[in-house]
C-alpha cells in the first residue's frame, strides 16, 4: 500500500524508535523527527550522502557528497515547549510543527491553503488590544514573524544544500527531503535483497528464509557463482 510523505515519516520513526509509541512521535518537532531519522540513515546506510541537481542557470548535472554532520545542526531538545512573540501590538503564543500538521495539510493542493490551516494548528493564542484574534485574523507581518522564529527554533525542519555548478559557477539552495531520501534507499535495498534471492533461489532451489538467514558476505559468493 502506498504512503503519504507524512506517512513515511511516521513508519521510519517507529523503525528507529520502537519503543515509543506512534502517538509520541508523530507529536515530535519536525526538526526532531527528522534529527532521528538521520541517526536511522547512519545506521542503515552509512554517514555519507550524494545528492544530485541541474544548475537552474545553464542545466549541467550537479553531483554533491557530503556527510550527516554537515547537515546536522542543534534543534529544538526532547522538550520543545510553547514559542511567544510580541509583534506589532499582538502576542502571540504557538508550538513548532510536527508530523500530525504535516499529515493533516498534505490533501491541501494550494500552498497558501495549507499554511493557513498550519498556521491555526500551531497557534496557542493571540491577543491584541486586549482581544483574542484568530489565526485569519493576524496581519501578514505577524505572519511572517512567526515563521521566522519557527524556522530559528527547528533549524532541521528544513534541510537546505548549497550547491555551486562548476561550469558556470551558479549557486543555488536545493531542499533535502530526508524522508523521500531514505525511503528511496530502502526501496532500492529491498529490490536488490529480492533480486538476489531470486537469482539464488533460482539457480540452487533455497527458500526465501534460507538465503535471507544467510550472512551478506556468503550470498555474495554464491551469487558470484551463480554468474551475478
Amino acid at each position: 500500500m502506498m504512503q503519504e510523505p507524512a506517512q513515511r515519516a511516521l513508519t521510519l520513526m517507529r523503525t528507529a524508535c520502537p519503543e515509543e509509541s506512534p502517538d509520541a512521535l508523530a507529536e515530535l518537532p519536525v526538526g526532531q523527527r527528522n534529527a532521528l531519522l538521520l541517526t536511522l540513515r547512519e545506521r542503515l546506510f552509512g554517514h555519507r550522502f550524494s545528492s544530485v541537481a541541474v544548475c537552474h542557470a545553464c542545466g549541467e548535472r550537479l553531483e554533491q557528497q557530503f556527510d550527516a554532520s554537515d547537515i546536522r545542526v542543534a534543534g529544538p531538545g526532547d522538550s520543545a515547549g510553547p514559542l511567544a512573540l510580541e509583534v506589532a501590538g499582538y502576542a502571540v503564543r504557538f508550538r513548532l510543527p510536527n508530523t500530525s500538521d504535516l499529515t493533516a495539510i498534505e490533501g491541501y493542493g494550494d500552498a497558501a491553503e495549507a499554511e493557513r490551516v498550519l498556521l491555526e494548528r500551531c497557534l496557542l493564542s493571540a491577543r491584541h488590544d486586549g482581544r483574542d484574534i484568530t489565526a485569519g485574523a493576524l496581519p501578514a507581518e505577524v505572519v511572517a514573524a512567526i515563521a521566522d522564529a519557527m524556522e530559528r527554533a527547528d533549524p532541521l525542519a528544513a534541510i537546505e544544500l548549497v550547491l555551486q555548478c562548476p561550469t558556470c559557477g551558479h549557486r543555488q539552495s536545493v531542499s533535502l527531503d530526508l524522508v523521500d531520501y531514505i525511503w528511496r534507499e530502502l526501496d532500492a535495498w529491498a529490490r536488490r535483497v529480492l533480486c538476489e534471492v531470486h537469482v539464488l533461489a533460482s539457480a540452487y532451489g533455497w527458500s526465501e528464509r534460507e538465503i535471507l538467514n544467510m550472512r551478506p558476505w556468503r550470498r555474495q559468493i554464491y551469487l558470484e557463482m551463480a554468474g551475478r
